[in-house]
């Protein structure tokens, strides 16, 4: 088995089982690869679906409450059986190339590799104002091909060798909420000696159909894993620019997002600018209610306790892996 394909899903049922069609579809020998779900028990008869499946790709459902995505990543790899994981999210269409383009990476005896692939929204995701203002800012990031930055990473289509993984432990499983446990991966194996590679031909679309309220609700909970990313690596300065929340920022970013007026008054213009399809407009207006819920999140953890990052560290000191790897 050379490659485990594992996916995460919490009430997905549709938009899974077109992302596992083309999975089965795949330009990669079928027996050479199997696709693991790992459901945090869907009431939308996600189970159901994935265990009537008959493709020719071995499909096993792994089931687990939810306890946050880094400990559905490692109940994923434990499940596997590949040389290689490939961590999807369940709403990526696969182009089919996107096994063999990530597979090239991996030649026999390889070490220390990991690839990024490409997930854009598909174009018939684009039907809301709030889709829409996604293509507005473009994608100026410059990314390295051959060594990429780990601030570059996203865990939507993303592979590494098995080995890398158990080396430092699997995800950290203190990261319960929405996002940045694959940074926080990628920059653990990077530190490791892991090279991270940018491959454009891994594509896949990503079918999500998001909300301002739930892009609002991710981002609150990724506030509040920015400040346990942040103590977690010991407060680096960088760290705390690129999440800007570095205690010197913090004042501003409170006057901005937690007082009146100016959250009230764009979350009045939102309703008339939709209506009227001002898509500039809406696209500040929408930038900065995520920042605000953003904040939201980060100064809520700013006042919670520290006990599970001081028992993270802890535990790093002492050489033990930072997550609950061996289940």
């Amino acid at each position: 088995m050379e490659i485990s394909i594992i996916i995460m899903t919490l009430n997905n049922r549709d938009v899974l089982r077109r992302a596992i069609e083309v999975l089965f579809a795949q330009a990669f020998p079928h027996d050479q690869y199997e696709i693991i779900v790992v459901d945090a028990y869907s009431t939308d008869g996600t189970a159901e679906m994935v265990q009537a499946l008959d493709g020719p790709v071995l499909v096993r459902l792994v089931m687990q409450p939810g306890r946050g995505r880094a400990a559905a990543r490692n109940l994923g790899a434990r499940a596997a059986r590949g040389r290689i994981l490939l961590y999807l999210d369940s709403d990526i269409w696969s182009d089919p190339g996107l096994l063999a383009a990530h597979h090239v990476h991996y030649p026999p005896g390889v070490r220390r590799v990991a690839v990024q692939g490409v997930h854009p929204f598909h174009p018939d995701t684009l039907v809301t104002p709030y889709m829409r203002t996604k293509l507005i800012s473009p994608d100026l990031t410059v990314r390295r091909q051959r060594n990429l930055s780990p601030y570059h990473t996203s865990g939507g289509n993303f592979s590494l060798l098995r080995t890398d993984l158990e080396d430092v432990g699997g995800f950290d499983e203190g990261y319960t909420g929405y996002g940045l446990e694959d940074l926080d991966l990628a920059l653990r194996i990077h530190a490791r000696g892991v090279v991270i590679r940018y491959e454009p031909r891994a594509f896949g679309y990503n079918y999500q159909i998001d909300t301002l309220e739930g892009a609002s609700r991710k981002m609150r909970e990724m506030g509040e894993g920015a400040v346990y990313f942040w103590r977690r690596h010991r407060k680096s300065v960088r760290l705390g620019l690129f999440l800007e929340i570095l205690p010197v920022m913090l004042p501003l970013k409170w006057l901005v997002y937690q007082t009146p007026p100016i959250m009230p008054l764009l979350r009045w213009i939102v309703p008339r600018a939709e209506k009227r399809e001002w898509l500039l407009v809406l696209n500040e207006c929408y930038k900065n209610l995520l920042q605000e819920a953003y904040y939201d999140g980060v100064f809520r953890a700013l006042r919670a306790p520290r006990h599970t990052v001081q028992k993270a560290a802890c535990r790093e000191q002492a050489g033990a892996p930072p997550s609950n790897w061996q289940g």
